[in-house]
């Protein structure tokens, strides 16, 4: 058996629950603009990222007020005047001391987020996670995110580990495939809120501490 070496976070959905803030705003915004969007289509957002362009598909058939660009581009001004003012009051219980309880087993810890930088730091530093991760990598830097495995097997290569020495944790079909086609053991954190395909992944927890447990048994 491969020993484990390092663990490889996901941002949103895994340690803050953010994807539910995302979606209200977006339902704001729809119904400022008197646009009737069946809230369950913006479940393909969780997990995704700007590259993936979902937008065609969550819209598809959907009346708008003016034409499709025009659109895209109000409701892109409003999501950015919308960001997270405090990362800190979105964050998942048990985040600190299951980071922790990691680096005390000596564990390498990384964080790979779809999310650009600058919100993936801004989250570290509202938070006071810095300090717990060796490597922070964004989907902004490649030219596909997930699915795509990129993003894992860069953090692998950076922290000068096999893939199957790693084990990531997600919480999206998106996530969970790129790590998987990477070669890694994936861990899904489930939720009740977005159904969302994990079938994927080779563990399941409802909170992140639980991942002490297999990880343990991992070896």
């Amino acid at each position: 058996m491969t020993q484990i070496k390092a663990v490889v976070f996901d941002m949103d959905g895994v340690l803050i629950d953010s994807e539910q803030y995302y979606q209200d705003r977006l339902m704001e915004y729809f119904r400022a603009m008197k646009v009737d969007l069946p809230p369950q289509r913006l479940n393909l957002l969780v997990g995704a990222n700007g590259k993936m362009n979902l937008w065609p598909k969550i819209l598809e058939g959907i009346e708008l007020p003016q034409p499709y660009d025009e659109f895209m581009v109000g409701m892109r001004e409003y999501r950015h005047a919308q960001r997270i003012e405090d990362y800190q009051a979105l964050l998942f219980p048990g985040v600190e001391e299951t980071l922790k309880a990691l680096k005390a087993q000596g564990k390498k810890l990384a964080l790979a987020s779809s999310s650009s930088f600058a919100m993936i730091e801004k989250m570290l530093s509202d938070t006071g996670l810095y300090p717990y991760f060796e490597l922070v990598t964004s989907g902004g830097m490649f030219k596909e995110s997930k699915p795509n495995p990129e993003i894992y097997l860069f953090t692998a290569e950076k922290l000068k580990l096999d893939p199957r020495q790693c084990v990531v944790v997600e919480d999206s079909p998106y996530g969970i495939q790129a790590g998987v086609s990477a070669g890694m053991t994936v861990i899904a954190r489930q939720g009740e809120r977005f159904p969302m395909d994990q079938s994927k992944a080779h563990y399941f927890v409802k909170q992140l501490p639980e991942i002490l447990a297999i990880l343990a048994q991992l070896g």
